[in-house]
């Protein structure tokens, strides 16, 4: 499903790139081919199943060596080609500023994931940070390309400054909220504790924490802007007499 995901992600962004001006300079038999590297390491999972029981850990390890050095292997190729159209096409016009907004924020998001994944040393919050960048990196690419297809699926054109800034507002809470994880991470906060087994034992700690909260509710912010957006444009059209 990573896989699947990020792959479809990848779709996303070029799709985004192009409607948004940003053109990537990019043939068909290149982006097959880059699609086909970042779907090989997937091809690999019956021979883990084959190697490892289920029941041992080097079957979990076998998995996520599999998406630590494979998972990025179409991902950050594309991505720096789409930034580049990015950075020639200029600003997005009028009509796709959200698409764009969203292309942009996915990418930082994705980006700031992987990196984060490097960090990863032990069971700490550096892991859900690294994964809650890469999973909203997925979700914004998808809103992007929902507001591109809602009106060519009969409902209403998306426009206007809240749908412009909705994506910023998502992505930017987002980035605030695995920043502080992996901040806390980094001080020794532990993932899936509660109480004094956490490890909130200083300012560091409490500081990433509330950085976290903080950004995680900009983000719950910016989804419900979207819902409201969509709900907004799916209202049946008046028809004049």
């Amino acid at each position: 499903m990573q896989f699947t995901h990020t792959q479809l992600m990848l779709v996303a962004w070029l799709w985004l790139a192009t409607v948004s001006g940003a053109v990537p300079s990019l043939s068909p038999r290149v982006a097959i081919i880059l699609f086909a590297l970042g779907m090989a390491p997937a091809l690999l999972t019956p021979f883990i199943y084959l190697a490892y029981d289920v029941n041992f850990g080097h079957h979990t390890i076998a998995f996520t060596q599999q998406m630590q050095y494979g998972g990025g292997l179409a991902a950050l190729p594309l991505g720096l080609i789409v930034v580049l159209g990015i950075i020639k096409g200029g600003s997005a016009p009028a009509g796709v500023r959200a698409e764009r907004a969203a292309l942009v924020f996915s990418i930082l998001l994705f980006g700031a994931g992987g990196v984060i994944g490097f960090l990863i040393n032990g069971s700490n919050l550096t892991i859900p940070a690294h994964y809650h960048g890469s999973i909203v990196a997925v979700t914004l690419a998808f809103m992007g390309i929902t507001y591109h297809l809602m009106p060519r699926l009969g409902f209403r054109e998306i426009s206007g400054k809240l749908a412009d800034w909705q994506p910023a507002i998502l992505g930017s809470g987002q980035l605030l909220h695995i920043l502080g994880l992996a901040w806390s991470g980094g001080y020794g906060v532990q993932r899936k504790t509660a109480g004094s087994a956490q490890g909130l034992e200083g300012f560091q700690q409490i500081a990433g924490m509330g950085l976290m909260g903080l950004g995680g509710l900009i983000a719950i912010i910016g989804g419900i802007i979207f819902l409201v957006v969509v709900f907004m444009a799916m209202r049946p059209l008046k028809v004049e007499s």
